[in-house]
């Protein structure tokens, strides 16, 4: 046998052993839709993602995506798996122990011919789910930036592909700041005509929103200024940010999720002093910690700064800074303590907030 004969019989022996690999995975074969199995009871955020998903591969392949039993993408949320999908995750052998500890983790992979998608809890499933948004050419900024996903004829994954993402660092997210000129009069303008001046609502806040969970971010301060209306006095605010999984906190001066600037009314409430009006001040404060207490959030505790306008004030606060809580009238320790242990259904729930700051605390 020539030499020319035998190099190209190797050459093709080698690009067969090539083919067989580096399979692809197809989960858009030009033809049919997109297809995902989701277990049977994921969080909300993970049902959002789904039907952002489904947007998007109509974007991309002419053809929403839609669920099936037996589908090329399958999704699991670890926190939410029942006993029969934890075995089909055992059994596919993935990582998951590098995710499950993990918040707002996911890993991707391939499987038996499919597109597994893992995440630790819900943000983390929904981020997965979009994250194959991201594959297929979806930008973050598709509703927000106009930018249109180049149309596909088919997509697909090298079966050796594989990606575990997690965040590191906790809250991720923005504030939406001088709203006044900017947010709020497109707000007006565009989305939520029906409301009243000043209000920033639901139809807002849920494309900004998608845009976090597109970004992979999971908290917002809401808009505060003088003349928006507080996030929480809005009918809808409050709901769609739980949906989405969102971590809220107040800025500024507003500690417990207030807004100081538009809801504390002097003439009903009395002075903004903890020294002179403290059943009112902590009325103000737990008002909104009761209402917001199966919400995830973040509770700002912090000295009791003066409204922004009470430049007189801020004018003392730079001065004796040092003796912040006997000018502004900052709450003292043994008095929250007294007030929590009289209000607590459960003093056993108070050890919680305890935090041990000896440096030899272990």
């Amino acid at each position: 046998m020539s030499l020319k004969i035998r190099l190209a019989i190797s050459c093709i022996i080698s690009c067969i052993a090539i083919q067989l690999s580096a399979k692809d995975v197809i989960w858009f074969d030009g033809h049919h839709a997109v297809t995902y199995y989701c277990i049977a009871n994921p969080s909300p955020v993970v049902d959002i993602a789904l039907d952002m998903f489904s947007h998007d591969m109509l974007a991309v392949t002419g053809k929403k995506a839609h669920a099936k039993k037996k589908a090329k993408i399958e999704i699991y949320q670890l926190d939410k798996v029942s006993n029969k999908e934890f075995k089909r995750i055992t059994r596919y052998k993935l990582p998951y122990e590098q995710i499950i500890t993990k918040p707002d983790a996911f890993y991707i992979g391939c499987h038996d011919g499919k597109l597994v998608v893992v995440g630790s809890n819900g943000r983390g499933t929904a981020y997965g789910i979009l994250e194959l948004s991201r594959m297929a050419g979806v930008s973050p900024w598709i509703w927000w930036g106009d930018v249109v996903p180049q149309k596909k004829r088919v997509l697909l994954t090298n079966e050796q592909f594989m990606t575990i993402q997690s965040p590191s660092v906790e809250y991720r997210g923005i504030f939406i700041n001088d709203e006044d000129w900017s947010l709020r009069p497109w707000s007006e303008k565009t989305m939520e005509k029906g409301l009243a001046k000043g209000m920033i609502g639901p139809k807002t806040y849920r494309k900004i929103f998608e845009l976090l969970l597109r970004l992979r971010a999971n908290a917002l301060w809401p808009a505060m200024h003088e003349g928006t209306t507080a996030f929480f006095n809005v009918k809808g605010n409050a709901q769609v940010a739980d949906s989405f999984d969102i971590v809220l906190g107040s800025s500024h001066c507003e500690p417990m999720l207030r807004n100081n600037v538009g809801e504390w009314n002097q003439q009903q409430r009395g002075a903004y002093n903890y020294m002179t009006n403290r059943e009112q001040v902590q009325n103000y404060w737990t008002e909104r910690l009761k209402e917001t207490k199966d919400m995830v959030k973040i509770e700002r505790i912090v000295p009791m700064y003066p409204f922004s306008r009470d430049g007189l004030s801020y004018e003392r606060l730079i001065k004796i800074l040092s003796m912040y809580r006997l000018t502004l009238g900052q709450a003292r320790q043994e008095e929250l303590l007294e007030y929590l242990f009289k209000n607590c259904d459960d003093p056993e729930k108070l050890k919680e907030l305890f935090i041990n700051l000896s440096p030899y605390y272990r």
